[in-house]
């Protein structure tokens, strides 16, 4: 019995679909963090508006990246 070769386009299909679907999902919860909590970082304090908001991130306390309650208990903001 040989085995089959992957089909590299096949491949590459699955990983740029998983990523996309990656990136939903964090722009999903990191957009509900932004609404419910203050733009300002849960470790150092800083404040953030507009202009540097990119630097904000949404960080889960319990490091599960699926576990986003609608209530937002499970993230805080950090700056990068």
């Amino acid at each position: 019995m040989t085995a089959r070769k992957p089909d590299p386009a096949r491949l590459d299909a699955i990983v740029a679909r998983a990523r996309a679907e990656s990136e939903a999902r964090q722009r999903g919860y990191r957009e509900r963090a932004l609404k419910l909590y203050p733009w300002v970082c849960g470790r150092c304090g800083r404040s953030f508006d507009r202009g540097n908001l990119h630097e904000l991130t949404v960080h889960h306390r319990n490091h599960d990246h699926d576990d986003n309650p609608e209530d937002g208990s499970n993230w805080e903001l950090l700056c990068s």
